[in-house]
């Protein structure tokens, strides 16, 4: 399955090699992820957390599990979640990161998607006396495309942004204390 994902872009690797100890590194994406959950339905009240972090998750020694806190009015609907293993080469840190933009609540969603569209669209072509069936099929194909083509996407694009940020964001945290210290 994970190789199905993988092919439609759900699904991506990254690997990065810094210069640092894992040790200090550990410590410095601790400062910068709060300690919780990586679950859907933990990031409900996210919003009304006052913590300024980005990311919230698990971090040991070891691995790490993390994604995109939640913001007020932030239209960005980043579900990606990073899963990733630090391993210590004399002075370089490896980071294989694993990110993963297909949710587990998703399979109902097309499940019951499928079963409709499939009733629907079945109603369409069997039933003879239905006015307007002929008229009415080819939007709900197009219909029937957005649902599954949006949600698509959104997954898609936040496992873009996820790498893309990861990468920003292990990049400042050895070259600084602070993100965005020009010092």
């Amino acid at each position: 399955m994970k190789d199905f994902f993988r092919k439609i872009k759900l699904v991506d690797n990254l690997t990065t090699e810094i210069e640092i100890q894992r040790n200090e590194f550990v410590a410095r994406l601790k400062e910068n992820v709060d300690e919780g959950s990586t679950s859907l339905f933990s990031d409900m009240f996210d919003v009304f957390s006052s913590s300024s972090n980005e990311y919230k998750g698990t971090i040991r020694m070891e691995y790490f599990k993390l994604r995109r806190r939640r913001r007020f009015f932030d239209m960005n609907m980043n579900v990606a979640v990073a899963k990733g293993t630090f391993t210590q080469k004399e002075k370089i840190l490896i980071v294989d990161t694993e990110i993963n933009g297909f949710s587990g609540m998703m399979i109902p969603f097309y499940m019951f998607a499928i079963i409709f569209y499939l009733i629907f669209i079945s109603t369409f072509l069997f039933a003879e006396n239905i006015e307007g069936a002929s008229f009415a099929f080819p939007f709900l194909v197009i219909h029937a495309a957005f649902m599954f083509g949006l949600p698509y996407f959104v997954m898609r694009r936040s496992v873009d942004r996820m790498k893309h940020e990861l990468e920003r964001e292990f990049y400042y945290m050895t070259k600084n204390k602070t993100p965005y210290n020009n010092s």
